[in-house]
């Protein structure tokens, strides 16, 4: 069985979640992680995706785009530029920010927006996976 461990996950605009978990899930530049009690210390970039955390037994989802965990011995803290639980996730929005992004990939003339249309494609897919397993759940 798991035992409890504390986290936070918070965003510029509000702490999206507090509280004993069991576990958690997300990813990073080097692949899936998930993190327990008695984690070893770590600290690690998160890459904009899907997370999943184990509380009151059961398994929560949502989007990040990306952020920065911290595993202490006395807390988790996640920070991310945005969190997003899947019903606050708007299809519509979702679906053309893929088409701008998309778009202005088709177009770059820099590294830099290349890279920037990179990273904005990535939070959209993102989202779009999170809304769309959790609309096939229900």
């Amino acid at each position: 069985m798991y035992k409890k461990y504390y986290v936070e996950m918070i965003t510029p605009e509000r702490t999206f979640f507090k509280g004993d978990i069991k576990a958690l899930i997300l990813e990073t530049a080097t692949g899936e992680i998930g993190i327990l009690a008695g984690h070893l210390p770590l600290a690690v970039a998160v890459k904009p995706g899907r997370i999943r955390f184990l509380h009151e037994d059961k398994w929560k989802e949502a989007a990040c785009s990306e952020g920065f965990l911290e595993v202490r011995p006395d807390a988790t803290v996640f920070l991310a530029h945005t969190l997003e639980w899947p019903e606050e996730i708007q299809l519509a929005e979702v679906r053309r920010a893929i088409e701008i992004e998309e778009e202005r990939l088709r177009q770059v003339k820099s590294l830099r927006e290349y890279k920037m249309s990179k990273a904005n494609l990535a939070r959209a897919l993102a989202r779009l996976r999170v809304r769309s397993s959790n609309i096939d759940q229900k």
